[in-house]
């Protein structure tokens, strides 16, 4: 702040020597005087300090000098009373000058700077839109260095000046130094400075995710020229879109380095089915059960915690312990090494994915089309409030132990509806003293 103090006292300096020419010539403000108090003005602009203040600033600058003037004992005297109404003429000229002067000054640099920014925006938006290539000879020079780029998917129907305003907080608080609006969502280059690490970046996103109708982030890969902005354009776009589908339709922002296995198959649809048919085929019979794969997604997603996986799932710790029980022969040998275990998750993500895409496709609801890969649809379509309370996968209602389709009718039949497998298993133990199990 040291360089902006002295330069505003610089440019207090010039006004004051252009105050006391005019105050002792009466002719106008010298043009070499004048043009180095505009020259700080333009520079005020460039900093965002606002034009109000800038403009009070000056006003109380003369009001200060002509109560020097006036207050100093030397007026006092007759003769110059009489010359104190052509001075303050002198010194309301000089006021109107320096105003006027000043305020051209400001909106002239304030609309460079704006066609600047929007000249920016528009190259930024040609290098992602273009196809391979050299890159333009105007590209902004901040895709000559170290940055990434993010794209936030915003609200619907969002007006021009919400756009600009979300644009705006990805500027000021995301590190964006370009932005541009396309498709109803906002692609914006993210400075990476040396030494910044990439958690500090998706922190300081995560934290706008909310704001400004930001619904989600994608973060796309480090890029260094405009051909690898393009890359990371297109990562942070493939982010956005399957960030969700991957993670059960949660928001905020998603990283395509998390992403970029389950992605690159993707993009290759046959491969990925191939690679999910190789994975997921030691689950053998186990697959027609609906509540197999989210539990083993869940599980293996949340390293084992039993409280976890059974609040992703929605249902009772005591149902997940049934359905480990049950998968416990291909958990003790399929998730023995942890790379199998990381092979499983990526399989369960892709398939999940690919039969979502398949129903968006053929315009069935993913159940039916995953009735079609081995997976038997529950034939009681739950209500909503018990698909929350059973778990959903794939449109399926996941059975909970009380309610699993396996469970015999004669244990039904005797008053264990709302009992876990353990207890019908071994019902014993959890009765009162002195109760029979038929009570």
């Amino acid at each position: 702040m040291g360089w902006l103090k002295r330069d505003i006292h610089s440019v207090s300096a010039a006004m004051v020597r252009g105050w006391l020419h005019v105050m002792s010539t009466g002719d106008p403000i010298e043009p070499e005087v004048l043009r180095f108090i505009l020259e700080g003005v333009r520079r005020r602009a460039t900093q965002g300090i606002e034009l109000p203040p800038v403009l009070q600033a000056f006003r109380v600058g003369i009001r200060v000098m002509w109560r020097e003037i006036t207050g100093s004992p030397v007026w006092n005297d007759q003769k110059l009373q009489d010359l104190l109404a052509e001075v303050a003429s002198w010194a309301l000229d000089f006021a109107d000058q320096i105003s006027t002067a000043v305020a051209a000054a400001y909106l002239d640099q304030a609309e460079q700077l704006s066609r600047q920014r929007s000249h920016s925006r528009s190259a930024l938006l040609d290098v992602i839109l273009s196809g391979t290539g050299s890159a333009a000879l105007d590209c902004p020079a901040a895709l000559e260095v170290r940055h990434c780029v993010a794209v936030a998917r915003v609200a619907e129907d969002l007006s021009l000046l919400e756009l600009e305003r979300a644009g705006k907080l990805l500027e000021a608080k995301g590190g964006a130094v370009l932005w541009t609006v396309r498709h109803q969502s906002i692609a914006a280059v993210i400075a990476w400075p040396s030494g910044t690490r990439r958690r500090q970046l998706l922190s300081r996103l995560e934290h706008l995710v909310g704001n400004e109708q930001i619904e989600a982030i994608g973060l796309g890969g480090i890029a260094s020229d405009p051909l690898q902005t393009r890359q990371s354009y297109a990562e942070a776009s493939s982010a956005l879109t399957l960030g969700p589908e991957l993670s059960n339709g949660t928001r905020g922002v998603h990283d395509f380095q998390d992403l970029a296995a389950a992605a690159a198959l993707l993009d290759h649809p046959e491969q990925a089915r191939r690679f999910t048919d190789g994975v997921l085929e030691p689950l053998g019979e186990l697959m027609r059960k609906p509540w197999v794969l989210p539990t083993l997604e869940a599980y293996l997603s949340t390293t084992g915690s039993l409280k976890d996986v059974a609040a992703a799932l929605g249902v009772h710790v005591n149902t997940v312990k049934y359905r480990l029980k049950e998968l416990r022969n291909l958990t003790d040998v399929v998730f023995a090494e942890g790379d199998r275990a990381r092979t499983m998750v990526l399989a369960l993500k892709v398939y999940r994915v690919m039969m979502a895409q398949e129903a968006r496709t053929s315009g069935l609801t993913p159940a039916s089309v995953a009735a079609h890969h081995h997976v038997e649809k529950d034939p009681t379509p739950p209500s909503k409030a018990s698909s929350r309370a059973h778990g959903d996968y794939l449109g399926h209602r996941i059975p909970t132990a009380a309610t699993d389709e396996n469970l015999e009718p004669s244990l039904t039949s005797i008053g264990y509806q709302k009992r876990s497998y353990e207890e019908l298993i071994d019902g014993s133990k959890f009765l009162s003293p002195g109760r029979r199990p038929c009570e």
